[in-house]
């Protein structure tokens, strides 16, 4: 009797030992990731654009506090300013657009919730603050993608997005700016932080336990149609047949880079003609679990290519 007490009482014990090593480990959101999406996520770091993303098959272990930032390391020679959601490293010169940065990142948190449909806390993140990485020129720039262990040109990219996806969900490494360029004017910095802080907020509201095939059109586009809040894009005569020859919604991405952005930031403009703002926001919604084909029927009772039609058809419309 008095053996079968102890043994029970070991393994009461060993049980809590297991509890106590867990219980801060952030509980797996995506058991089973499908192939398709896994390809997907990693693609989206082999072209020039402004997010760098993985897929980490193993779920990242605690801590998920900003403990292991690069900001956070002596050598990178980085200051920090930081409040309950963000965390802006800098360099001593640039303080002052270090709290400008840090008063825009709380004014995108409205807009995030107003298209994206939400806004993710560090409470959401299990303690992760936003860290965003402030770099004066094109050197220090690729210096600091070389820490984060990207090796590709940046010279034609204002800011990126570096994050990675395992079977625990979405963790944000974080957001850097490029002060040659993003800090020319206070409107400009405003549109590339926001366009990079939609791309954090988009991603973590994905679900990807489905098949995810996101065509470049879509992630570009959303992030311009929620960062740049206060004007549309325009387009020559010229580039307006382009966009119509060369646009394919259905494609993965489009031929030029002006397509890309601009061209996806119209087709999210035409949706709001279209539909209304709040029919963008369904749309999202919808997309976050059931891709775009099922967005666009569920919500609008139209097909990808009757919208792309019907987006080509009203191009007049943002002719400059």
């Amino acid at each position: 009797m008095a053996g079968t007490l102890l043994a029970f009482i070991a393994m009461a014990f060993a049980l809590v030992k297991v509890y106590d090593k867990g219980k801060d480990q952030k509980p797996l959101q995506y058991a089973d990731v499908p192939q398709e999406t896994i390809n997907w996520i990693n693609s989206l770091g082999e072209g020039l654009g402004d997010i760098f993303s993985t897929f980490d098959p193993t779920p990242i272990p605690t801590p998920w506090d900003n403990s292991d930032d690069l900001g956070q390391k002596p050598e990178a020679g980085l200051e920090k300013l930081e409040d309950d959601y963000f965390i802006v490293y800098h360099p001593e010169s640039l303080s002052q657009k270090a709290q400008l940065t840090l008063r825009l990142a709380h004014e995108a948190i409205p807009r995030m919730e107003s298209v994206v449909g939400k806004y993710y806390y560090p409470e959401d993140m299990n303690g992760r603050k936003v860290a965003i990485y402030l770099t004066q020129g094109q050197k220090d720039f690729n210096k600091l993608m070389g820490r984060f262990g990207l090796k590709r040109n940046f010279d034609n990219v204002d800011g990126i997005t570096i994050y990675t996806i395992s079977p625990a969900g979405l963790y944000l490494k974080g957001i850097a700016l490029k002060g040659s360029s993003v800090f020319r004017n206070d409107n400009y910095h405003r549109e590339v932080q926001w366009h990079e802080m939609t791309h954090y907020c988009f991603a973590a509201s994905l679900d990807y336990s489905q098949s995810i095939n996101l065509p470049a059109w879509c992630t570009e586009g959303i992030a311009e149609y929620t960062g740049i809040a206060s004007r549309r894009p325009t387009f020559s005569t010229s580039e307006i047949a382009r966009l119509r020859q060369d646009c394919h919604l259905s494609d993965a991405t489009f031929p030029l880079v002006f397509e890309v952005y601009a061209g996806g930031h119209s087709i999210f403009c035409h949706m709001e003609d279209s539909y209304r703002k709040e029919g963008v926001k369904n749309f999202l919604q919808t997309l976050y679990h059931k891709g775009i084909p099922t967005s666009l029927q569920e919500n609008f009772g139209t097909t990808v290519s009757t919208f792309e039609g019907d987006w080509k058809a009203n191009l007049d419309k943002f002719r400059r």
